[in-house]
């Protein structure tokens, strides 16, 4: 679908009106809104589209395919299918966007990061280059071997090998060690990096680069924030931008604002999402309710596009166990019958315990959440990674979002059950990069808490003396 001249005055059609002015639609502040349309669509709907269109994007993931979407340029579109939030002032957009990260919702910042893409333009250009360096086992030690001007004498790349997590996807993976920033305490022996691809479909380059310590998986919820430090200077040290992301002049401080308290950038994860890649529905929570009130949990995340572009599906967790609710009542109600067909017919439904079992969990909130929370979305997994008939459902209502360089998008969480999930597509002809960054409270850890009152006392004691 091309864009063509835009006419000064058309009749809209009925169908994009009532998709844009909905009451229930999605309206994050700031950000351009996403409808989906298919070339078989009728004339009247296409026609309106091309009254605001901006861009389109057709998504495809790892040989499925997911449909099309249009981004409007929300000046284009009449004052009454505009997001009330366009006409906010900056303290009305800093209340919504304050809400929605109390519910968990994602918050575009459309280029809130772009003097970061002008200010390591280099850096970035090169990050294509990585990508093919660490697709091949040796080029992830090579990488960091010739950056020790860098990082040494603070860290020191050790020979041991390490042992892969998962050999079907991960490329190579090494380790590091280090003392903690304070000087005190035991050498840090279990710092690791990671290469590995996104999956294992043969049209998919998609990779990812993570930083991380001690035993993956079982680990990944740690609350050390000693070695959460630790692991975000290794990161700064060897991607320069990714310093610039944590001391940002707008972004940091609106993340603190956000929190009530300074916030740790770690656990860094650098993307290259290619072409037919990108990440089925998932979130970004560990099973940290039951340890405390959450007051050392992981509060969300942070993904900045820096190169290329993605698309995304993102919605809470509680507005996405509704969507499916509403979604699988209108197919009880015998729309979309083929997709019904698919998810719950035949002799092997991919769905254990068929359309009766979908019901079940559209009827009872509590489940469906959880349902959606486990690995791979459970029952739920067919349906909510499921193109173009859901991707589309949810684009319309609101969930839709294109990230170009310099865009970031927040992922709030604050456990299993009140989290965002989210779903990625590349959403450029050419492999995109970015970074996603984990966000924890910056506080002094209880270690350090003691030592410095160690210190104290020591000195008080000299005084006397």
């Amino acid at each position: 679908m091309s864009r063509a001249p835009r006419p000064r005055k058309q009749q809209l059609d009925p169908l994009f009106e009532s998709i844009l002015s909905a009451p229930d639609r999605d309206r994050c502040p700031l950000v351009d809104p996403v409808v989906s349309f298919a070339e078989t669509d009728e004339a009247g709907y296409l026609r309106s589209i091309e009254t605001a269109v901006e861009r389109t994007v057709a998504l495809e993931r790892r040989g499925a395919y997911h449909g099309e979407w249009a981004v409007l340029d929300a000046e284009a579109l009449p004052r009454a299918l505009r997001s009330p939030a366009d006409a906010f002032s900056n303290d009305e957009i800093f209340s919504a966007i304050h809400a929605r990260w109390h519910d968990c919702k994602p918050i575009v910042l459309p280029s809130i990061a772009a003097d970061v893409v002008d200010d390591f333009a280099a850096e970035i250009a090169e990050r294509d280059a990585l990508r093919e360096d660490l697709s091949t086992a040796g080029g992830l030690r090579q990488f960091v071997t010739a950056r020790t001007a860098e990082i040494e004498p603070a860290f020191e790349l050790l020979a041991k090998r390490a042992k892969l997590a998962d050999p079907e996807r991960d490329i190579e993976r090494v380790l590091l060690a280090s003392f903690p920033p304070t000087g005190r305490g035991k050498r840090i022996e279990d710092l690791w990096l990671k290469s590995a691809w996104l999956s294992t479909h043969d049209d998919d380059a998609s990779m990812r680069l993570r930083f991380s310590f001690g035993s993956e998986r079982d680990d990944d919820a740690s609350r050390d924030i000693v070695r959460q430090r630790v692991t975000a200077d290794l990161a700064e040290r060897l991607l320069p931008e990714s310093a610039a992301l944590s001391a940002h002049p707008a972004l940091a401080p609106l993340l603190d604002k956000l929190c009530g308290e300074s916030v740790l950038f770690t656990q860094h994860i650098a993307y290259w999402n290619s072409k037919s890649g990108g990440a089925l529905f998932h979130h970004d929570a560990f099973a940290e309710d039951a340890f405390d009130d959450g007051t050392w949990r992981q509060l969300g995340v942070c993904y900045v596009q820096l190169s290329g572009a993605t698309a995304w599906l993102a919605l809470a967790i509680d507005d996405l166990a509704a969507r499916c609710a509403e979604f699988v009542e209108a197919l009880a109600e015998g729309a979309l019958p083929w997709v019904r067909a698919q998810l719950c017919g035949g002799g092997r439904p991919p769905i254990p315990g068929g359309f009766e079992r979908l019901w079940q969990l559209a009827q009872d909130r509590a489940a469906c959440t959880a349902e959606l929370a486990l690995p791979g979305q459970g029952a739920l997994g067919a349906l909510v990674n499921r193109g173009p008939e859901f991707t589309s459902f949810l684009a319309d209502a609101g969930h839709g979002f294109v990230l170009e360089a310099g865009d970031a998008i927040l992922l709030p969480n604050r456990g299993l059950h009140a989290t965002c999930m989210h779903s990625v597509f590349c959403a450029s002809e050419e492999t995109g990069y970015s970074l996603s960054l984990a966000l924890r409270p910056n506080r002094e850890a209880p270690e350090d808490t003691e030592a410095r009152s160690r210190d104290r006392r020591s000195a008080r004691s000299r005084d006397v003396s």
